[in-house]
């Protein structure tokens, strides 16, 4: 293999994992899968995550009920109503309207239990909690998009007749077991199957039809780097210049159609002692925070809750938890064992979550030897008929790499194709206090004689490690340092290194998001809209920093059991460069001579077959 072919391969791979992490979001399936390790109760206000969102589900009780799932109430919640309550794919993409009655109840959410009935002991709860045999299950998801894509919006350039366009075909499933084979132990598992088709076809559609030229060099540290080359400086003989066309892209996944890729979403085992203490270790989803686009006091999980996208299913940590619960309130311990090389790498997190009438408090503390150390609170509340939340988080010094304008910018000015635009230098801080908040609510209303409902939910975040934007054009600066880790205003040639040097941290995409400091989004939905299978919803967000934002309507349609299909738009909005106006722009995927300004997309996509079993 060529050293040039191998040059196009690096690039086309590190171009799909990028993309494949959700820089360009599109509208998704989300149905609830049926999964029996999210036990609720309708008679239990806190048996469901969002029935109490700052309850955890899973330690709100015994701790059986699995995380991951107990936190999806509003997984999809403007999907079709079935009229058949037989029907269990529609049944499991809906929310229960009837469980959501009690959080909106202004009488005591918590149900006072006799002493005398409590000491009963009929071993009816033992019998209901073991099974003959291994349960198994999962739901199944397939789905055709097709969308439409639009750059240069709001200027001369603008051409409606020409939009980018991809059809991406999806499949999907999760495969779940339970074990139960005594009533104080149980083991849980489930599989994710997912198709690697589309992704290849996606990225195709948004490279120029002459292909997406970088200049290829290495760091300080050997590592390769990329630098994106505008068209007009393109040289076919420069061997340090590497063309990547939609051809190679749509090349590297021939035969897509059947290459899956798996993953195990959850693997532990639950068991107790003396019905006092109740244990959980292995790989699951921890309900830690209680935010619905933003949860800044979540730091146990291993990824963040994506704005667009605020129901999917979220990675949890390998882990040992304990619960201890005392009348009705719930103590925590924790200790992820995550990409633990050394027993003092361990993390330990702890929690204790008290019921005051119909108030929930929490409060927690997080510590790892490597990593700020934090300490949380949330509470949840109603008033009226709005749910009330909020959440906070102090930590002694930050994980971020931050970035700042370098003294010298001497690169800058010499650069001859003008796309260095700022030298920046990166640091760290570790000697200084930092806050981060957020607050928000979630109504719910259910029309009368089956005409649908409507849900609410809307929220503030502040963000005390963001910038405020006092730097014109310094988040697109940084995402080209992340790219380009040689053009740090710090690094020093190894032959010009003085003693005792050090490079300078590198800064990576998971630094720049969140970047400014005050957020808010907003989410309102429709579900069968005057009793008809017809459905809708809008989520909004926007960065109130720089005052970029997008706006995504959708409406859904019902055809048939197991068919649906749904319509929508996304618009961006902001100045060039700025957090949501364009993603791929900031990531240099749309070329160094590409638009960076708002952008507007149509999605169709069609829902076939899926459901749970």
């Amino acid at each position: 293999m060529s050293l040039r072919c191998a040059e196009k391969i690096l690039l086309v791979t590190a171009l799909l994992l990028m993309f494949s992490a959700g820089l360009y979001a599109d509208d998704t399936d989300m149905t609830i899968v049926d999964d029996p390790s999210a036990e609720s109760s309708a008679d239990d206000p806190f048996a469901d995550a969002y029935l109490d969102p700052f309850a955890d589900p899973d330690e709100a009780g015994s701790g059986d009920a699995s995380d991951a799932e107990a936190d999806s109430m509003f997984d999809d919640p403007f999907a079709d109503v079935s009229e058949d309550p037989d029907d269990a794919d529609l049944d499991d993409s809906i929310i229960s309207i009837d469980s959501l009655d009690s959080m909106f109840d202004t009488d005591s959410m918590i149900d006072e239990i006799d002493e005398d009935e409590a000491s009963e002991d009929t071993g009816a709860a033992d019998e209901f909690l073991l099974s003959e045999g291994v349960e198994f299950g999962g739901k199944f998801s397939g789905s055709l998009s097709s969308s439409f894509d639009y750059d240069y919006l709001w200027t001369g350039d603008f051409d409606i007749t020409d939009p980018a366009q991809s059809l991406v075909p999806s499949v999907s499933a999760d495969l779940f077991f339970d074990a139960r084979p005594v009533s104080d132990y149980r083991v849980f598992g489930k599989l994710g199957f997912a198709s690697a088709s589309g992704t290849a076809d996606q990225l195709a559609s948004i490279i120029p039809e002459g292909g997406l030229t970088f200049t290829t060099g290495t760091d300080a540290d050997g590592n390769t780097t990329f630098q994106t080359v505008d068209s007009a400086d393109v040289d076919p003989n420069d061997p340090n210049q590497t063309t990547v066309t939609q051809e190679d892209v749509q090349n590297t996944q021939s035969g897509s159609a059947t290459e899956l890729n798996i993953s195990v979403k959850e693997l532990f085992a639950d068991f107790d002692w003396e019905d006092k203490l109740f244990f959980r270790f292995g790989k699951s989803f921890i309900k830690w925070g209680v935010g619905y686009f933003w949860s800044p006091s979540d730091v146990l999980n291993l990824t963040t809750i994506d704005a667009e996208d605020p129901t999917a299913e979220r990675e949890g940590p390998v882990s040992f938890k304990i619960h201890y619960p005392f009348d009705i309130n719930n103590a925590y311990l924790y200790a992820i064992t995550e990409n633990v090389e050394e027993p003092l790498d361990t993390a330990i997190a702890s929690k204790v979550e008290f019921v005051v009438g119909e108030t929930e408090i929490g409060v927690g503390a997080f510590y790892q030897r490597d990593l700020a150390p934090r300490a949380v609170a949330t509470v949840t509340t109603t008033i009226g008929d709005f749910a009330v939340f909020g959440e906070g988080v102090a930590s002694w010094g930050s994980d971020r790499v931050f970035v700042r304008p370098s003294k010298d910018q001497t690169a800058a000015e010499d650069d001859l194709e003008d796309d260095l635009e700022i030298v920046l230098d990166t640091y760290t801080v570790d000697n200084q206090p930092f806050f981060s908040a957020t607050i928000g609510t979630n109504y719910m209303h259910e029309f009368e004689d089956d005409n649908g409902s409507l849900i609410i939910v809307g929220q503030y975040f502040f963000n005390g490690e963001g910038y405020d934007n006092s730097i014109p054009g310094l988040l697109k600066a940084a995402y080209r340092l992340s790219q380009n880790s040689g053009e740090n205003g710090l690094a020093v040639d190894t032959q010009d290194q003085p003693e005792g040097y050090e490079d300078p941290p590198d800064v990576g995409t998971g630094d720049l998001s969140s970047f400014g400091r005050h957020y808010l989004g907003l989410m309102v939905s429709w579900s069968s809209i005057l009793g008809s299978d017809l459905s809708f919803s809008a989520l909004s967000l926007a960065n109130m920093t720089d005052l970029s934002g997008m706006v995504m309507p959708t409406f859904s349609y019902k055809l048939m059991d197991y068919i649906s299909i749904s319509a929508g738009m996304r618009m961006t909005f902001g100045e060039e460069g700025d957090e949501y106006t364009n993603p791929l722009a900031l990531y240099g995927l749309t070329g160094s001579d590409g638009w960076d300004g708002p952008t507007m997309s149509f999605t169709l996509e069609c829902s076939i077959g899926g459901g749970s079993f």
